[in-house]
């Protein structure tokens, strides 16, 4: 992907050779790796939602989890599924060849005039692994999941206990 010419094309290779045996394998795998990929931007985004800088923004916790942190952790879901669709067409180029995701994304979404600059530029993949590298810092720094009691459900139970008692 990042490389002009690729360093090794070995998942391409590899999902061509499940193909050669029955073609349902090589579509298999692939929605596997894809589904993998968008399971770990769900998990990524549960993160993001438990832990932002030093509170918890929108917990998802059960039973305890308002609707506007649902809505809010599916909108991240949301807007993880394209790119999710975008990294694996661009890194299974020579594998989706003839497929209608290689057409769209890499060949008309390429030409358009406002989108052909980030495309030719790569900015989506530079944008993804500075993203990635930032999580890896953040992670290695803070690996555990404390609040110190800073978050809203702990919050909305003190008021009650107050209100109440």
């Amino acid at each position: 992907m990042l490389p002009t010419p690729p360093v090794t094309p070995f998942l391409n290779q590899y999902f061509r050779w499940f193909e050669s045996w029955f073609n349902l394998l090589g579509v298999m795998s692939v929605a596997i790796f894809s589904f993998y990929l968008l399971i770990c931007a769900v998990k990524g985004c549960f993160k993001f939602g438990l832990r932002f800088l030093f509170f918890q923004v929108h917990p998802m916790k059960l039973n305890k989890t308002y609707m506007s942190s649902f809505l809010f952790n599916i909108g991240l879901v949301l807007l993880c599924a394209l790119p999710v669709v975008q990294f694996s067409a661009s890194a299974f180029q020579d594998y989706a060849r003839y497929t209608t995701v290689n057409q769209t994304f890499n060949v008309q979404l390429y030409y358009l005039k406002f989108f052909g600059w980030f495309w030719g530029s790569k900015v989506f993949e530079y944008a993804l692994l500075v993203i990635l590298l930032l999580t890896c810092i953040y992670l290695g720094c803070k690996p555990k999941d404390t609040s110190g009691g800073k978050d809203s459900i702990s919050l909305r139970d003190r008021l009650r206990a107050r209100v109440s008692g």
